[in-house]
């Protein structure tokens, strides 16, 4: 793949702004300013000297110029040589654009036809939102080696929040600039991704069921004087998914849906992604068939209010289902299975109705 990086003169980064002052032309300055970046302060000789951590920069700066004169060398080839085999993620973007991904970030992100991507935007890498806040914060980055988390988007759709760091690239025709992800030993990963969802950061269904498991251990081994509460798990199926998918909208409405469940119920319920069901909600420590009825109430309102974006309120047609321990069921297996069983009666109705399972199935 011919990399976009030969339109980056990086002969001209290894000595940088510390012997001559980069002369940007108007579109550079134009791309730079709409990221809040004043040039001038990257491309200063004086500014960047105070952001060296290296002692007297100027003078080493001129004596490796020589040095690099002094062999047959290509310095793009040896920067490439150590990009590619680290074990960082290493992005280089160009004016909005994707112009090189290193080994590790093609991996993480599932990129099998490298050359597929090239030139692509920068955007259709990340999270949407999290783009606007990279862009903001970019220009602290570039100047003040700040770090910034973004969810990076595999092709397959999952999402990998990774910690990177931005270095600015001095060119006279682009805004450019790297980001060098955190070393892939100090990054949360597996554990932590095989039990949490990587679109809504909620726990996952695997996860859920271990929850569900000790709310119920909690009820079987409490003091005998003590009553037993009722534990609830409630299954949502949204039956009109494919409608947001044809709006390229499916992400959207699960973030935003993920996040009204979250804000609106208590801190103590769990909200968890399922697997063939969007979502799942275990509710423990119920006193009363009265205070369940209350939230599921509650749960039915959210999902009746649609799903707004910034122009219109899409309709959600879901369907629940949910069952509740001690009675009917009588341990953690029983009470997912009849749960299940509500929820795919519910989903014979056309009216968004809730059904509760019963001992009469």
């Amino acid at each position: 793949m011919n990399m976009n990086i030969d339109t980056l003169d990086l002969e001209n980064i290894e000595t940088s702004d510390l012997e001559k002052e980069s002369k940007p032309d108007l579109s550079v300055l134009e791309d730079a300013k709409k990221y809040g970046i004043d040039l001038d302060t990257l491309e200063n000789p004086i500014a960047v000297k105070e952001y060296s951590s290296i002692p007297s920069a100027e003078s080493s700066s001129k004596e490796y110029k020589n040095l690099w004169h002094d062999f047959d060398v290509n310095l793009k080839d040896i920067i490439n040589i150590f990009f590619e085999s680290s074990e960082r993620i290493i992005i280089i973007v160009s004016d909005d654009k994707v112009v090189y991904l290193n080994h590790t970030a093609q991996k993480l992100l599932d990129i099998k036809n490298v050359k597929a991507i090239a030139n692509e935007p920068f955007l259709s890498l990340v999270d949407k939102d999290e783009w606007s806040i990279l862009t903001s914060n970019i220009g602290e980055m570039l100047t003040s080696g700040k770090k910034q988390q973004v969810r990076f988007k595999s092709v397959k759709g999952k999402f990998v929040p990774t910690e990177v760091q931005a270095i600015y690239l001095p060119d006279s025709e682009h805004f450019s600039f790297i980001l060098v992800g955190e070393h892939k030993r100090n990054q949360v990963t597996g554990l932590f991704n095989n039990l949490y969802d990587d679109l809504t950061g909620l726990p996952n269904f695997f996860l859920f069921e271990d929850r569900v498991q000790m709310a119920v251990n909690n009820e079987n081994y409490k003091d005998p004087g003590y009553p037993r509460n009722l534990v609830a798990v409630i299954g949502i199926s949204i039956d009109n998914i494919e409608d947001f998918r044809r709006l390229h909208l499916e992400e959207f409405a699960l973030k935003k849906l993920a996040n009204t469940l979250v804000l609106s119920l208590k801190k103590s319920y769990t909200v968890a992604r399922g697997l063939k069901y969007p979502f799942w909600v275990l509710i423990p420590n119920i006193t009363n068939v009265y205070e369940l009825e209350t939230e599921i109430n509650k749960i039915t309102a959210i999902l009746q209010d649609g799903i707004s974006d910034n122009f219109t309120t899409h309709e959600l047609v879901t369907s629940i289902g949910y069952s509740t321990y001690p009675s009917p069921s009588h341990s953690a297996k029983k009470l997912m299975e009849q749960s299940i069983l509500a929820l795919k009666e519910a989903q014979s109705y056309s009216d968004n109705r809730a059904i509760k399972y019963s001992q009469e199935r």
